[in-house]
């Protein structure tokens, strides 16, 4: 069984059980993501396009809350307005997204076109365009990116369901993605089971535990 694997059948368990989620060492729930990288005709790249699912748990949870608020929005509208107020909280956070390219910081600008809706599972899935504050000529350099909670409160993994958890629209030939395992040192996954869910995690903890999708496309 994989670790990533067993971490989740471990929430589901304590959350079946209705036992307290105080119990739990961080994360305390995961989101499944995958990553679309928005190229324009000169070959650069301008966007991250994400798609995060969220746990069943949370999700079930967030959908319970919605149905029992009061006023006769219709679900659809209020899960617009969770996404309007999901989208309002990640601003401050930097989109929980962040890019380098040859090393070197990239800067992003606000998102677009997001929305929350239920899929087939029943499980909610906020999708979003996050574009990068200028159009981003690789030259051969890599562009890397890394998705987590700095609390690691939620864990963010790539999906394993499919089969592109890293797509290119639009690149120019030649592209090629992987994704990096996150590769924690054992003090830091002990620090994090030490965590219980009213604790205060170490600054910048999510990163230790993050996957890094990488991009490399041949210079002109």
């Amino acid at each position: 069984m994989s670790s990533r694997l067993s971490r989740r059948i471990a929430l589901w368990l304590f959350a079946i059980a209705g036992l307290p989620l105080t119990a739990l060492a961080h994360p305390h729930g995961w989101v499944d993501y995958r990553v679309i990288l928005h190229f324009d005709d000169r070959s650069n790249v301008t966007a991250l396009e994400q798609v995060w699912v969220m746990d069943p748990f949370y999700s079930l949870t967030l959908t319970e809350e919605l149905s029992r608020a009061e006023g006769d929005e219709s679900m659809e509208q209020r899960l617009d307005m969770l996404g309007d107020e999901i989208a309002q909280n990640l601003r401050g956070e930097n989109y929980l997204t962040h890019v380098t390219h040859d090393g070197e910081h990239v800067a992003l600008d606000d998102l677009r076109d997001y929305t929350i809706r239920q899929n087939d599972d029943q499980r909610l899935v906020f999708r979003f365009v996050l574009p990068l504050a200028e159009p981003l000529a690789l030259g051969g350099s890599p562009l890397a990116w890394q998705v987590y909670d700095d609390t690691y409160y939620i864990e963010f993994l790539y999906d394993q369901d499919i089969d592109t958890p890293i797509a290119l629209q639009d690149a120019p030939a030649n592209c090629t993605s992987r994704i990096i395992p996150a590769d924690p040192d054992p003090q830091r996954v002990a620090d994090a089971a030490a965590l219980d869910r009213d604790a205060t995690a170490p600054s910048g903890l999510g990163r230790f535990f993050a996957e890094t999708g990488e991009l490399t496309c041949p210079a002109p």
